[in-house]
């Protein structure tokens, strides 16, 4: 399903000119070496671009269309080259003396047999082709020899090293041997002739019989993973194979699927309203009428991007959710159009497939809307954006550590409740109330929203008592009046011993939280003291105060429940929170 979805939106990239061919790669190129018509190298030319990144200026490569790179195949995988465009160990069989005799020795040869490689697999394209360009390259291919020729190279080799190059033509300035009609067709029939000789079957996603991938393509641009790229399917093991076949033959695909659902992901990952990342894991979506209006509205919606309409927002999930059209830059948002939503993380040379989810836009949409209303909480800060995936999975993490990573297995679970409306994940409100209980940051309305939201869905017998924006005056649910409780003992303390470095919340609140009947006597104790005080300096605040005391305490009948559970704690947490934001409210009031 996943490298099905993937190949159709290929397909409609390839009908928008987004993406490269069959045949063809998209390919990031830092030099051009020129050669003139005796095969002679005579200058190599930057094609870094400048461009602003931030508030500096920095040197991007040029993006080109270069002859198809599936991964480095064969017997000596390493060493198998690419047509027209790769790197300088490669083309120009280039190496770095590190002065080390016996090393250097070593890769001096290593570097011969790389162009070696590179210049059977371009004769074997070009020798038969009648064009002058094609000759020329067959010209280089035959008298160039690095350790003789370097010097003529006008860039350091070390810059070399780390980049594509490609080849132009001396002549005709910037006239790159990429764009000849006779070499492009040459590379196709090249690759018709090989595709030949390799294993045929039929294809696991289209049905036909054609040419079975040996090697799957290699993905690059996934955090953590290898630079060189990660397999979305492989066999890299003989233990992984079976029936007596070999690498691909496995899993049959065609090569032409392959190809396509490589292009596809790898445009997804470089597209920045295609994806983002939660933790280690790569989240990309996409539409399968592969418009990108569709993949940018879910980024918002998912809370990617800060600079959005809020308004437009709200506006475009209320439409879709009804199962209206709504129009999103110059686009008809259809709420039945196919959606894909895919989470895939690194695993050495492979990429772990987290989660898939496939629907219509509608559907995640209107799942969507019914998380954040249930997220819907009083904040202190001007916020006005719902919480995101990530930001309430980094409330888990311990801001102080070194290592500050959510845990991989909270993203999927976290992803599937949130799109296809299931139940949240428990671990994700365990590891969040353990947290709170560590840093004692129990006003963050994230959190509190979560926990919110929790209850709502997971613990349905709490609805009438958290399903709230505000202080619930109503309930005599006894976790949330204790929660309310405490904030005001916290109050007095604060208004009559203003600037107090250690309040009560610092020292008792897991505590007042978890057993109260050990802890709310003390409490009450502590608070007749600092009553005195208020009365003595601030006579009606003090009354003030007094009142909402009593009235939370006739409700709760001085009956304390020695220890609570854990979804009880979260309803104490959400009174506490709901508390003091009613008393943040009326001090603003008060200014």
């Amino acid at each position: 399903m996943i490298l099905k979805a993937l190949t159709e939106y290929y397909e409609a990239l390839v009908k928008q000119g987004e993406v490269a061919e069959e045949g063809w790669s998209q390919a990031k190129v830092s030099y051009a070496i020129t050669i003139d018509k005796d095969g002679k190298v005579r200058n190599v030319q930057s094609l870094l671009n400048e461009v602003e990144s931030g508030k500096k200026k920095v040197l991007v490569p040029t993006q080109k269309t270069v002859p198809l790179q599936k991964g480095r195949q064969g017997p000596s995988s390493g060493k198998s080259p690419y047509f027209l465009c790769d790197s300088a160990k490669f083309l120009l069989g280039a190496w770095l003396p590190s002065g080390n005799e016996e090393k250097d020795l070593k890769e001096a040869k290593s570097a011969r047999d790389y162009f070696a490689e590179a210049c059977k697999l371009h004769k074997n394209i070009l020798a038969r082709v009648e064009d002058e360009q094609a000759q020329k390259l067959c010209r280089f291919f035959s008298s160039w020899d690095f350790e003789k020729d370097k010097n003529c190279l006008n860039v350091s080799v070390d810059s070399l090293l780390g980049a594509n190059l490609v080849f132009r033509d001396y002549e005709k300035s910037e006239d790159d041997f990429l764009e000849n009609a006779k070499i492009r067709a040459a590379w196709l029939a090249w690759m018709e002739r090989e595709n030949v000789e390799i294993s045929q079957g039929r294809c696991l996603v289209t049905g036909k019989h054609t040419t079975i991938a040996r090697l799957h393509p290699q993905i690059r641009g996934i955090r953590d993973a290898q630079p060189s790229g990660a397999a979305l399917v492989s066999f890299n093991s003989a233990s992984l194979e079976s029936y007596g076949k070999s690498q691909g033959d496995n899993a049959p695909v065609s090569e032409y699927v392959a190809n396509a659902y490589g292009k596809a992901l790898s445009y997804l990952i470089m597209q920045r309203e295609c994806h983002q990342q939660i933790g280690n894991t790569t989240v990309v979506y996409w539409s399968g009428t592969g418009e990108s209006a569709y993949s940018e509205c879910m980024s918002n919606l998912l809370g990617m991007f800060e600079e959005t309409d809020e308004d437009k927002l709200q506006e475009i999930m209320a439409s879709i959710a009804q199962g209206k059209k709504s129009r999103y830059r110059e686009t008809d948002l259809n709420p039945n159009a196919e959606f894909y939503i895919l989470g895939i993380s690194p695993n050495a040379a492979r990429l772990s497939v987290r989660f898939f989810y496939a629907g219509t836009f509608g559907r995640f949409v209107s799942n969507l809307v019914e998380h954040y209303k249930r997220l819907e909480i009083q904040k202190q800060d001007s916020a006005t954006k719902p919480p995101s995936v990530y930001q309430l999975l980094r409330e888990t993490v311990n801001q102080k550590s070194s290592k500050k990573e959510i845990q991989p297995i909270l993203v999927g679970k976290m992803m599937d409740a949130v799109l296809n409306n299931t139940m949240y994940p428990e671990n994700v409100y365990t590891s969040l109330m353990l947290r709170m209980r560590a840093d004692k940051e129990v006003r963050n309305w994230r959190r509190t929203a979560f926990i919110k939201a929790y209850l709502i869905k997971n613990k349905p017998q709490w609805k009438g008592v958290v399903d709230t924006m505000k202080l619930n005056e109503e309930t005599d649910c006894a976790a949330y009046l204790l929660g309310r409780l405490f904030a005001v003992l916290e109050e007095v303390q604060e208004t009559a011993s203003p600037g107090v470095n250690t309040t009560v919340k610092d020292k008792y609140f897991n505590s007042a939280c978890a057993t109260p009947a050990s802890v709310f006597p003390i409490l009450l104790k502590l608070s007749n003291a600092h009553m005195r005080t208020l009365k003595r300096d601030k006579r009606g605040l003090a009354i003030t105060i007094e009142k909402k005391l009593e009235g939370i305490l006739d409700k709760v009948r001085n009956s304390f429940p020695s220890t609570m559970t854990l979804e009880e704690q979260g309803i104490f947490i959400l009174g506490y929170y709901h508390q003091h934001q009613k008393r943040f409210e009326t001090n603003k009031e008060d200014k």
